[in-house]
């Protein structure tokens, strides 16, 4: 009676373990992965610049550092600080009164020497009359002969001095030597002006104005080879200030590339009429180099960096992900410019790729058939 008991028990159990197992299993193969939720872009081709952006840095046309030729007393300053001169205008007074006494002792020597050299010469006239006439010896005219030359030497250093004297006369008024902006006055009325030495204010000319920046050396074949073809436009921006300022030129590409950071320096001429740009200030510089025709361009948001190198999720017909490596030529506001890997018309991931790998499944909850729009930085 136990055996049969024993032998039902165990018929009864073993259907169970099967109806569970079999029930565990149906699950399994019925439990399909998540879809990973993503939004997607559109890759397109279209015309776009070929340009390279950095910072710069805007500095004078011209600067001149005004100091004194002579050494004295400020006798006035003529100019407001921050005021736009032209060439030629008095900036400052030195008291003229020395140089005015100089140039008077100069004078006065040179007239004294002029009679002593007049005086000599006709001494040496008369004597070499009368030596012609065996009347003076030799000596006598040879001795009158060097002493009317010395004489004439005399006024040639004394004609130096007061021409000298006269210089500096004229350089107790400080004029400016360029058309632009004063600073500071640094030498106020009654100071001690020393020649060559203290500085009395500096004058930047910004109009037009510089603007230097760096550019790495990849792209240095690509600008000499569009400035062959004629000048390159630059534009430079504040993103602060809402500015925008494009009609500068590229003017200068400097003969070395500094082999310590890999970057040649650069230089663009504005003509700042509106004074936008102040030297010191940093701006956003933008240099254009063609057009490229119907460049592959995403969103910028859809390329990533891996360890090995950039690339895109790209969306396939079965609603499954493939990661697909590719090369980001430059970014263009929010476009990123494709060199290889991409064509248009594809789908790719902008939103949600941290969630995907390759073969993910997705659904896509926005898509933007536009690949973006121009405008913006460069990163």
């Amino acid at each position: 009676m136990a055996n049969c008991l024993k032998k039902g028990i165990i018929f009864l159990v073993f259907p169970l373990i099967a109806a569970v197992i079999a029930a565990g299993c149906g699950r399994t193969q019925s439990a399909a992965p998540a879809a990973v939720s993503v939004s997607a872009g559109q890759a397109r081709t279209q015309d776009m610049p070929v340009q390279v952006e950095t910072v710069g840095n805007v500095e004078a046309y011209n600067s001149a550092v005004i100091m004194p030729q002579v050494t004295g007393t400020v006798q006035s300053v003529h100019f407001q600080e921050g005021q736009n001169v032209k060439a030629g205008d008095l900036l400052v007074t030195i008291d003229p009164h020395p140089f005015e006494q100089k140039l008077a002792q100069a004078q006065a020597q040179l007239a004294h020497d002029s009679e002593q050299a007049a005086f000599a010469a006709s001494s040496a006239n008369r004597s070499s009359e009368l030596f012609r006439q065996g009347a003076v010896s030799r000596q006598d005219f040879e001795q009158s002969t060097t002493s009317s030359a010395a004489q004439t030497a005399t006024v040639r250093q004394s004609q130096a001095a007061a021409e000298s004297a006269r210089i500096d006369l004229n350089n107790c008024s400080i004029r400016a030597p360029i058309d632009g902006r004063t600073g500071a006055v640094l030498a106020n009325t009654g100071s001690l002006a020393t020649a060559n030495q203290t500085q009395l204010v500096v004058i930047n000319q910004i109009q037009p104005i510089y603007v230097n920046f760096t550019v790495p050396e990849r792209y240095l074949a690509a600008v000499r080879a569009a400035q062959a073809q004629g000048p390159l436009k630059v534009i430079a921006s504040i993103p602060e200030q809402g500015l925008n300022i494009t009609d500068g030129i590229l003017t200068f590409i400097n003969n070395t590339v500094d082999p310590s950071t890999g970057v040649i320096q650069m230089k663009a001429r504005f003509p700042n009429v509106k004074r936008e740009l102040w030297p010191g200030q940093f701006v956003r510089i933008t240099l254009v180099m063609g057009v490229q025709p119907q460049a592959v361009v995403v969103p910028v948001e859809a390329v990533n960096m891996g360890q090995s190198g950039q690339y895109v999720f790209v969306v396939n017909n079965d609603k499954t992900v493939a990661l697909r490596p590719v090369e980001e030529d430059r970014v263009i506001g929010n476009l990123a410019v494709i060199s290889k890997g991409l064509t248009g018309g594809e789908t790719v991931v902008t939103d949600g790729q941290v969630n995907l790998r390759d073969g993910s499944r997705v659904a896509v909850q926005s898509a933007d058939n536009q690949a973006g729009s121009q405008g913006g930085e460069t990163q």
